[in-house]
Formats: C-alpha cells, sequence, structure tokens
C-alpha cells in the first residue's frame, strides 16, 4: 500500500470511529422520530465530526514526531493534516446549516414549526449556577464568530498566492479559534453523550488538540527540536538560481538521516521555511542546504544572507530515508527534487553502502558547477548517474525510463520532484503492474 492510500485510509478511519461512537450514544428512536429531533441528533454529529477532525488537525499540526513511522513522515502527514482541516471546515458549514437551515424553512412556510411543550406544564426553575446552563448564550454566540473566522482562515490556509509571512500567524491563529470551538462543544453538548461512548474520545481528542493548541500559540511548536547555528558558507549558482547555504552548528543536533528534511529561520521576520538537507550527517557539526529561487523570499536570499549570520534550525523531520527492502533502487529528482539525493549520494560514498542504484536527474536550468558537482557524488557512491536536460532530451516517462535502466520493476523506486511528474510516473508504473509500496515520492508541500 502506497503512503497516500494509508492517509485516506486513516482519513476515512477517523470519520467512521468519530460516526460509530456517535451511533453508540443515541437511542435508535432519535433517527426515526420526526423531523425535528433527527435535525437534532444531526446537530450533534456534525458537531462530534466537525470538533473530531479539527482535533486531530490541531494535533498533528504540533509535528509530533511520534507518528512520522506510521504516517509516512512530516511531509506526509501535513497533507492529512490539510484534509483534516477542510473536513472539520465543510462539517462547520453543514452544522451551522443543520441549525439554522431549518428556522429559515419555518419563517418562510416551507415547514411546521418544532412543536412546543403543552400549556400548563411546569418547567424547572434553575437552582444555582450551572456553566452548562448559564453559558450556553455565550457558547452560542462565540462558536458562531468561530465558525465564521475558522472558514475566513481556512480558506486562506489554501490559497497559494498568501504570502508565507503572514499564512504563518494567520494559521497560528487558527489555534485560538479551535479553543473556542472547543468551549463551544463542551457547553452546547447534550449532557447525555457524556457518559456515552462518544464522551470519552471527545475528551481525549480535544484534551490532546486544547495542549497542542496553547503549544502553537506559545510558539513552542518544536522547540525540543531547535539548533542554532551560523552561516558558514554561501555559493549561488545563477544558472539555475541555487543558493548553496553551509551552517556550522553551535548546539547539540540529534543527526539525520539522508533525505531528510528541517525547518530554517534566517530571521527577518519571514519565520522558519522546511528545506531539505544536502548534507549527509558527519558528526561535525555542519549542515548543507541548497535552495532554489522559486519565490520572492527565496529569489531574495542571496543578496540577504551573509556569512557568520545567526540561523536557527528545527528538525530532522521525514521518512524519505532510501530505505525498503529492495535494495536495488532508483533515484528520480526533478528540479531542486534533486536534494535529497545529493545527501544520499554523500551518505553512501562514506559509507560505502551496498546496492546498486542508478539516479536519474531532470532539470530545466542546467547549472555545469552544480552537475559536475553532482557528478563527482556519483562517482565516488559508486552510482550510475543520467543527466536530462528537458529542452533537449523531452521529459522522463516510462518509456524513457525502460531504456535507461531496463530492469527499472526490480527496482525501489525513489522520487523527488514537482508533484505531477511523479504522479504520472507512478500511475504509469503501476498501469504496468508496478507494486504501489514500492514508489517512495517526497510530498513536499506542507501549505
Amino acid at each position: 500500500m502506497s503512503v497516500v492510500a494509508r492517509l485516506k485510509l486513516v482519513f476515512i478511519a477517523i470519520l467512521v470511529a468519530l460516526t460509530v461512537v456517535w451511533l453508540l450514544s443515541i437511542p435508535m428512536e432519535a433517527l426515526t422520530s420526526g423531523f425535528w429531533r433527527l435535525r437534532n441528533s444531526l446537530i450533534y454529529y456534525s458537531g462530534i465530526l466537525a470538533i473530531g477532525c479539527l482535533s486531530v488537525a490541531v494535533i498533528l499540526a504540533a509535528r509530533p514526531v511520534q507518528v512520522e513511522g506510521l504516517l509516512g513522515g512530516l511531509d506526509k502527514f501535513y497533507r492529512l493534516h490539510k484534509w483534516l482541516g477542510i473536513a472539520g471546515a465543510l462539517l462547520s458549514v453543514f452544522h451551522w446549516l443543520c441549525e439554522n437551515a431549518p428556522r429559515w424553512a419555518v419563517q418562510q412556510g416551507w415547514l411546521a414549526p418544532r412543536p412546543r411543550p403543552p400549556v400548563g406544564a411546569v418547567a424547572d426553575v434553575p437552582v444555582g449556577f450551572d456553566p452548562f446552563r448559564d453559558w450556553r448564550g455565550i457558547a452560542g454566540d462565540l462558536g458562531e464568530w468561530g465558525f465564521y473566522l475558522l472558514l475566513v482562515l481556512v480558506t486562506l490556509a489554501l490559497w497559494k498566492k498568501f504570502p508565507y509571512r503572514f499564512f504563518l500567524p494567520a494559521h497560528r491563529l487558527l489555534s485560538a479559534v479551535y479553543l473556542v470551538l472547543v468551549f463551544h462543544s463542551i457547553i452546547l453538548m447534550d449532557r447525555s453523550y457524556w457518559a456515552q461512548p462518544a464522551g470519552p474520545l471527545l475528551i481525549l481528542l480535544m484534551m490532546a488538540g486544547s495542549v497542542a493548541a496553547i503549544i502553537s500559540l506559545l510558539r513552542r511548536i518544536g522547540t525540543a527540536r531547535k539548533a542554532v547555528g551560523v552561516i558558514e558558507t554561501l555559493r549561488f549558482h545563477e544558472d539555475n538560481a541555487v543558493l548553496d547555504v553551509g551552517i556550522r552548528l553551535t548546539t547539540a543536533w540529534p543527526g539525520h538521516q539522508a533525505g531528510q528534511f528541517a525547518f530554517v529561520d534566517f530571521g527577518g521576520g519571514e519565520g522558519a521555511h522546511p528545506f531539505t538537507m544536502t548534507s549527509a550527517w558527519q558528526r561535525d557539526g555542519r549542515l548543507a542546504f541548497s535552495i532554489k529561487g522559486l519565490g520572492d523570499y527565496t529569489r531574495g536570499l542571496p543578496h540577504q544572507l551573509f556569512a557568520g549570520q545567526s540561523v536557527v534550525v528545527e528538525g530532522p523531520y521525514g521518512r524519505f530515508d532510501f530505505g525498503g527492502v529492495r535494495r536495488r533502487q532508483i533515484w528520480i529528482g526533478g528540479g531542486m527534487g534533486i536534494s535529497p539525493f545529493i545527501a544520499g549520494l554523500q551518505a553512501m560514498g562514506q559509507r560505502h553502502i551496498e546496492g546498486k542504484v542508478d539516479l536519474i536527474y531532470t532539470t530545466r536550468a542546467p547549472a555545469a558547477a552544480f552537475i559536475d558537482a553532482i557528478r563527482n557524488l556519483a562517482e565516488k557512491a559508486g552510482v550510475r548517474f543520467h543527466l536530462m536536460i528537458e529542452q533537449q532530451d523531452g521529459r522522463l516517462d516510462i518509456n524513457r525510463l525502460e531504456q535507461m535502466v531496463p530492469d527499472w520493476a526490480e527496482a525501489g523506486i525513489w522520487f523527488a520532484g514537482p508533484p505531477a511528474f511523479g504522479n504520472a510516473l507512478r500511475s504509469a508504473m503501476e498501469a504496468r503492474g508496478f507494486p504501489p509500496s514500492q514508489f517512495h515520492q517526497e510530498l513536499f508541500d506542507l501549505r
């Protein structure tokens, strides 16, 4: 099973688990006793699904490395985080409609009003303070405004043109919105649910989500995995707009595997960005990154960074580590997807790792010095190096791959590069019977 298929399975399992505990927590007649009782049950159902999805999304946003192995790495489970965030927002819309649409229908005369208590019925007289009773009004109002803000912030998070320097604080604000929605859920949830199977699960999810949200608001995510260092070397390749950055760490670093990435904060208020490390760990406190000038921020780095500048590095993260059951491997790097493979070549050259490897590097912006450095590393590591310059060689496809590496079907495929490129290759391979579990793709899209 591929990692993406596993993530989809986890996503579905979360929705199914929440649905099952809801069904186990209500009397069956609640679904068959008329529209208004059914509507009441759907309000709670949609609310349980929404707060459950948002809770898991907030937990994953705190970067719990304990689940990286299960979910294939941080770059993979951030995709699950994104799906859960979108699902939570859409379910919140359904929750809001379940609450308000019937009222509109009654006002328009399309629906009979909800039956009222019989005349002369004696109402309970409130005694003492009860937050589940006395705070219902404020919980309802806060929940509604939190819902509106949730929709705005999720929309901004999905808008790729929204500047990254604004994306981080806006995304952090989602943690505060989540805490408001937790308060809304606790106060307005029917008390009968807390003694049913839904209660313990929701309490566990909301407690864990609240801790993660507070960690985010305090800017403490990844604190234990941060190291401080200084820029030691800088080299800019003008031909392909790639900046090589060498960093010497001055505080402890746990080490990393070739292919992993880290969040690097160069200062200036932009915040930390994720970059793949292009250096194998040599226990000397040095890290290297090759940064492609793709956006305003990365294009400006060659003019902003200088030797001796302080940096903060958080990591390592990811499971793109060239493991697996097949020693025969083919590495395919598209554009700056070559970064993890540079570290892989260094690791092979230093440790004399056994295994037959072909490295295919496809690029639209060839830089002679950059390519020569990769070729030299490949020679030292005993790796066959294939260069494809798209303007003259075309784009790599399954037929071209078969010509270059006839035994490709017997290898484990490791791909890093543009997602559409990787998806096309994977689909073509699977159409020829290649097992999805042997196609390892870096999903380096954390927004």
